[in-house]
């Protein structure tokens, strides 16, 4: 919490985090071998909202591209994460 009060102060900046334009759910689902059932389990998405974004019906919102960023690289750090929340 030491840089939050650092940022309130003004002493401090908060950092910038690019979040991707897009994002390849499929080619990250399919990297685990997933259904998109047994993908949307395990990283707390819906099943529709799943098949939504590799069908390009819908983008995920900034927040979801962001843990999908960080899904392939960390899978988990990012499951030990919600299994704590």
């Amino acid at each position: 919490m030491e840089c939050l009060a650092e940022i309130e102060a003004g002493r401090a900046k908060p950092a910038l985090i690019p979040v991707p334009p897009e994002i390849d759910v499929r080619a990250i689902r399919k990297r685990f071998a997933l259904s998109q059932e047994a993908f949307a389990l395990r990283f707390v998405f819906k099943k529709g909202t799943v098949r939504d974004w590799e069908q390009k019906l819908r983008m995920p919102e900034a927040s979801a591209r962001l843990l999908l960023t960080v899904i392939p690289k960390e899978p988990d750090a990012v499951m030990r994460a919600l299994e704590a929340a």
